[in-house]
This record gives structure tokens, sequence and C-alpha cells, in this order.
């Protein structure tokens, strides 16, 4: 006796509705340069810069970490995190803390992060991109300078500008990401004005001859990143 075609049909209902239940969470679970709150605003063969800022109550999709990574913090917020399979942590962001953390091979991290706090959650997820460098050069021993964190594949320095002082570096082998952590104002090489604020950054070449005046009234607080010489 062959069945009804209501039968068919619901039979058909439950495979489509396993087959969703199953996809669900591998389309809520993202590479972090996709997941939408963190927006890349940089990208070239050795770094992506993703900006991520959401405001209170706002959670992102679990997202997978898969690079070494340096992150900069601009705001103190307290926050909330969850590792896939995990019981959800809470933790407090503050403003001018810089990890670095190797997010590769067996470090490999998918969670999801959320604003529990009265205002907005600010960071910078610098990934790192290129492989295999080291880096053999000395660390910068410069004015106003001062190495903060040094691996390997990145050293992370603090820039404490007062104001009318000059900062430049002078054909260096390597490359640099220049990081505001506040409002500021400089004046580049080229006699150029520029107003920056929490995550502004300039990408400084190799072999390329930089430097900024602090422009303003105020000390300005920056972060450097120096990457490997090729």
């Amino acid at each position: 006796m062959p069945s009804s075609p209501f039968a068919f049909s619901s039979q058909k209902q439950v495979v489509l509705f396993l087959f969703f239940l199953i996809q669900t969470p591998l389309l809520s679970q993202v590479l972090v340069h996709q997941e939408p709150r963190h927006c890349p605003v940089f990208e070239n063969k050795e770094i992506r810069i993703l900006n991520v800022e959401f405001p209170p109550g706002d959670t992102t999709l679990y997202h997978v970490h898969t690079t070494p990574s340096v992150f900069i913090h601009f705001t103190s917020t307290a926050v909330g995190s969850q590792l896939k399979g995990a019981s959800e942590v809470n933790a407090e962001s503050i403003a001018g803390d810089i990890v670095v953390e190797d997010l590769s091979g067996d470090n490999i991290r998918t969670h999801r992060v959320w604003n529990r706090d009265k205002s907005d959650f600010h960071v910078m997820d610098v990934e790192l991109l290129y492989k295999d460098f080291d880096l053999e050069e000395n660390p910068l021993d410069l004015p106003d300078l001062n190495l903060e964190i040094d691996t390997t594949w990145v050293r992370v320095y603090r820039l404490n500008l007062e104001a009318g002082k000059e900062f430049q570096l002078e054909k260096p082998k390597q490359s640099f990401l220049l990081v505001s952590l506040q409002d500021a104002s400089i004046q580049n090489e080229k006699a150029q004005n520029q107003d920056l604020k929490p995550g502004s950054f300039i990408a400084v070449p190799r072999k390329k001859k930089f430097s900024i005046t602090n422009s303003g009234s105020q000390a300005a607080e920056m972060v450097l990143l120096e990457f490997p010489a090729k």
C-alpha cells in the first residue's frame, strides 16, 4: 500500500529540519575577519587590522581566531566571553592594555564576546599574516619609546610623546604600525596636520623615513608595533 502524500511530506520536513539543525551552528561560526563586529580596515601581505566596536548588550557571533594577533584596548569595559562548548566568563577590558597571543595551530580559539557594560566596547585586533619570519634586528633604542612586549614575530613599544616633540625612524629594514591610544594632533614630515582618535593608525613601510611631531598641547600616548624584515 503506497504511503500517503501527507506521510511523504512529513518525512521530508523532518529531514530538512535535521539538516538545518545541523547547519545552524556551522553558519553561526565564522572566521574573525568575517564576523560583523570585527571590521577589516586595513590589509596587506603582513597584517590585517580589525576594528572591533559595539554597544552595550551586543554580542558577537561565534568566531575563529587562527593567527598570532595583537589586541589593543581603547576602552575600560565590562565584557563577557564564551569558548565554544564552555561556560561563560566575565572579564574587564582595560583601556591601554596590549595583549599578544599566538592563536595559530593548536591554539586556535573559537569564542563569542559580549558587552555587559553601559558604554561602547572598543578594541583593535592586528592579525599577523606572515609566516616563518623572525625578528633578528635589535630592539629600537629611541627617546620616548619603551619596549613592552618582545617576541620573535612582533615587538610592541609604548610611545609617550610630549607636546612639541618629534619621533622619527630612519629608513628601517622593518615595517611598523603606529596606533594612537587617545585623541591627539600630529604633524608629519611633510608638515601635514592630522587629528588622531583612539584606534587611528599609520602603517610605516620598510626602508622609508618616517617622522611625526606632537602638535597638540598635551602628551600623546601611542603604540608602535615592529614586524620582521623580509
